[in-house]
């Protein structure tokens, strides 16, 4: 059986030798806390000098080897959670020869994978046994960040051509085998890495499988309003929008994050922000006012919905009339509907670009606002 037919085999089911290599480092897997080198890569916004203490949260399965291994929740001075963490130790076998692959790897509360780091005298490498160059780990990090990489919900099967012929040749052990690399689809080489697609097969399926799976079902047992504020104040728009999502009523009284928020522009997010924020909140005009200063740079739905909520916050129309050709057919009216509940005299500048918009003839809803101005 040469090496491509045996690819197969070899993933289904893993040799005896990677489980007594596994097994040897098993001790290590269970009683590592804190991580012990640091990170190759971690992704912006995070940081581990603030670890302060580690707790054992769950195991979570290997996807293909059915080993488990335990995942630690790491905790800053103050006491607040941070980051997953995993030191993994997992068997890598092609054609009969195997090796473990030693990592720590890092997630967000949200069960997101963010970074990982290697050992220096355990660093990762290629088939040819050629440690992995800062390119190489540059290329693995960027895989390991793809939720939708290429590799999802294919088998270890999908990604050879069976009956390709390999470019090039490795060596192991000073004999020369059939080079995996070369056996690789076309549409997967520029993925990963190249002399490593199965460390890279293993580590993607560990950084979004079980272990991201059970994160996201941890995360209310954890979540707090400490852990909400916090959310809201960092960097990173996942957080910041889980936090938004869980928020309600009284919760928005503290309007200058959210605003942060709001202003990212993901529309479903603005969405829930515009539903669920208090119509007496909307009444004050230190949030009324920011919100519909933005009002050319949003989305069609935002639009929609700051102008139905018009009638809480009057006193924001008039400032809206510099962006009439802005709006569509079904706001226009909605805004319309509003200058004619206010009453009285329009004031001066909303009558002159009421008017300045009717007579323009670019304008393909001018007629509405002819209508209006008919006395």
């Amino acid at each position: 059986m040469n090496l491509l037919e045996s690819i197969s085999e070899r993933y289904r089911k893993p040799c005896l030798s990677a489980f007594l290599l596994w097994g040897l480092g098993a001790w290590w897997m269970l009683v590592a806390g804190l991580p012990v080198n640091k990170p190759t890569h971690l992704r912006s916004g995070f940081k581990l000098e603030t670890v302060s203490k580690s707790e054992g949260a769950f195991l979570f399965l290997n996807p293909d080897t059915s080993i488990t291994h335990q995942m630690n929740l790491l905790y800053s001075s103050e006491g607040e959670p941070l980051l997953y963490y995993a030191a993994i130790n997992t068997p890598v076998c092609i054609d009969g020869i195997c090796k473990p692959v030693l990592v720590e790897m890092y997630w967000d509360l949200l069960g997101d994978y963010v970074g990982y780091g290697e050992y220096p005298n355990q660093p990762l490498t290629k088939y040819d046994h050629d440690p992995f160059l800062s390119e190489d780990h540059e290329k693995l990090h960027g895989l390991l960040l793809d939720r939708n990489s290429i590799l999802d919900r294919k088998s270890l099967d999908d990604l050879y051509d069976l009956r390709g012929v390999s470019q090039d040749k490795i060596a192991y052990n000073g004999v020369e085998i059939d080079g995996i690399s070369g056996a690789t689809k076309k549409e997967i080489t520029a993925s990963i890495v190249s002399g490593a697609l199965y460390s890279c097969y293993r580590l993607w399926y560990l950084a979004h499988g079980d272990a991201s799976r059970k994160i996201r079902e941890n995360l209310p047992a954890i979540y707090s309003d400490t852990l909400a504020r916090q959310f809201l104040r960092s960097g990173q728009s996942t957080y910041r929008y889980y936090a938004v999502r869980q928020m309600e009523g009284a919760d928005f009284a503290d309007f200058a994050p959210v605003m942060n928020v709001f202003e990212e522009g993901n529309p479903l997010v603005r969405k829930h922000i515009l539903k669920k924020l208090p119509d007496s909140l909307l009444q004050q005009s230190d949030i009324y006012g920011p919100l519909y200063e933005m009002f050319p740079d949003l989305d069609n739905g935002s639009k929609t919905l700051l102008l139905k909520k018009l009638p809480l916050a009057p006193a924001a129309a008039p400032p809206l009339s510099d962006h009439l050709i802005e709006m569509s057919r079904n706001q226009l009216l909605i805004y319309l509907k509003q200058l004619a509940k206010s009453g009285g005299q329009l004031p001066p500048e909303v009558r002159d670009n009421l008017e300045e918009a009717a007579q323009n003839p670019d304008f393909i809803y001018a007629y509405l606002i002819q209508d209006f101005l008919i006395p």
